[in-house]
């Protein structure tokens, strides 16, 4: 098959190929194909010599019919060279020079042939991996060929990136963890398939870690896990740790390992158990420690209902997670409006029930509210093992509360973890209303002023709302 196409050439090229009846080509084709090169002369009536070069070598010769000519070249009796079996490295410019004798002398054709072949990529660096700090500059790069030249675009996590033009080179700030993973160069010129070559970007950083829960609850004679997922390059080493000692592992107290998560596996706890736990996790840049606390106390109620009752009473009903028997409940309320808060009001309320775990429900009326009037509560719980972290805040209304604004006023805070402090006897918020049952709450208040334990600062956080 033969590909030639033609290209008028410029006035001002007119006097170099005088003497010429073909014009300059420039022939586009595909490898293996066969291509042919016009070298067509005005002899005026004396003989002329066609020589054909290429850069400075001599192809084909009219002047030597011995000449051995180059593998896959031929020149025919018009003087027109065949090139067959195209491969890219015949890319490039032909001569085709006219000699006459003096005084003429010699005039020059140039034609070109362009193999076009599809891309190909090779990554830099060539092991496909690259490893920086965090912080450091990035800096890598596709080596690719292909005619026409491809145009190269990067693709990370799925999505090509942005870029402000296509390059085979990528340059930026590994100034987030994050940034770490597989950066694919996608090469394309329109000839055969996209090729594609994939670097993998590790970022050098101290571990990171993610606790599934920061508070565990447990009870004796039950399985415990305690769960912290890391992240780190290079690979880090976790251990735990008890009361600032790595813990003796056995066969009732387990590490296990999959992945980023990292495990502690106690069976059949003991009350020795408890206490904070330490997932330390190390490697070559840095140490990160997070705690987990393993207890007996109950986990913080749940309301799972709440709705008024007449105008001056509402009616709650809450759950409580706990896997021994809750012995009552603190319920803690005031008056509340935006920007200004009432005082705190503390009622002991019975558990109501001997069931042993692990879900435990109660519902409860409180009455004597004011009407028309916003207020908030929170629950605590309290088993044989102390007293638990508060609930949730509730934010309720009795009948006739104004509305304005109520979707932000009744917008429930995120408590951040900071708030969780460690803990304080709270002796002076006060108690109004009769109380359930007259005989435990004197008991409990007395034995609240040894025992009592509210870790978060319930006075100094509640009024910051």
């Amino acid at each position: 098959m033969y590909w030639m196409i033609f290209f008028w050439v410029a006035v001002g090229q007119a006097a170099v190929n005088q003497g010429f009846k073909s014009v300059p080509t420039t022939v586009k084709t595909f490898e293996n194909d066969t291509v042919l090169l016009p070298c067509y002369v005005d002899n005026f009536g004396v003989p002329t010599r066609v020589r054909w070069w290429r850069k400075d070598t001599l192809l084909a010769d009219s002047g030597e019919p011995n000449l051995v000519l180059p593998p896959r070249i031929k020149m025919y009796g018009n003087k027109s060279l065949e090139v067959v079996h195209v491969q890219p490295e015949d890319t490039g410019e032909y001569v085709c020079q006219a000699s006459r004798p003096a005084p003429s002398g010699y005039v020059n054709q140039v034609h070109a042939i362009e193999v076009m072949y599809p891309p190909s990529v090779q990554p830099v660096p060539r092991s496909g991996e690259l490893e920086v700090n965090l912080g450091e500059e990035v800096d890598m790069a596709c080596e690719v060929e292909g005619v026409p030249y491809p145009v190269v675009s990067w693709v990370s996590k799925g999505e090509v990136l942005q870029l402000l033009d296509d390059r085979p080179r990528l340059r930026f700030r590994a100034d987030s963890r994050n940034l770490s993973g597989q950066y694919t160069c996608v090469a394309t010129n329109g000839v055969g398939e996209a090729a594609m070559a994939t670097i993998d970007l590790r970022i050098r950083h101290k571990p990171s870690i993610q606790t599934r829960k920061n508070w565990v609850h447990a009870s004796p004679g039950i399985r415990a896990q305690l769960d912290c997922r890391v992240t780190s390059w290079p690979e880090a080493k976790v251990e735990w740790f008890f009361e600032d000692q790595r813990v003796p592992y056995s066969s009732r107290i387990v590490k296990h390992s999959y992945g980023e998560d990292h495990s502690l596996i106690i069976r059949n706890v003991r009350t020795l158990d408890y206490g904070y736990y330490l997932c330390r996790a190390s490697n070559s840049v840095g140490i990160s420690e997070e705690i987990i606390e393993l207890s007996g106390v109950a986990n913080p109620a749940i309301f799972k209902e709440s709705h008024p009752v007449g105008r001056t009473a509402y009616n709650f009903i809450w759950e409580v997670d706990s896997y021994s028997l809750i012995i009552d409940y603190q319920f803690w309320f005031r008056k509340y409006s935006k920007g200004v808060h009432g005082q705190w009001h503390k009622l002991y309320i019975p558990s109501g029930s001997e069931a042993i775990g692990p879900v435990h429900a109660r519902a409860f009326n409180l009455t004597g509210l004011a009407p028309a009037t916003h207020y908030e509560a929170v629950v605590l719980s309290r088993n044989s093992y102390g007293i638990s972290r508060p609930s949730k805040i509730m934010r309720f209304s009795t009948d006739g509360a104004t509305t304005e604004s109520e979707q932000q006023l009744f917008e429930k805070p995120n408590i951040p973890k900071e708030k969780i402090l460690p803990a304080v006897e709270v002796a002076s918020m006060s108690q109004h209303l009769p109380p359930v049952d007259t005989e435990s709450n004197d008991a409990y208040r007395e034995q609240s002023k040894c025992i009592l334990i509210i870790l978060p600062m319930i006075l100094n956080f509640f009024n910051s709302y």
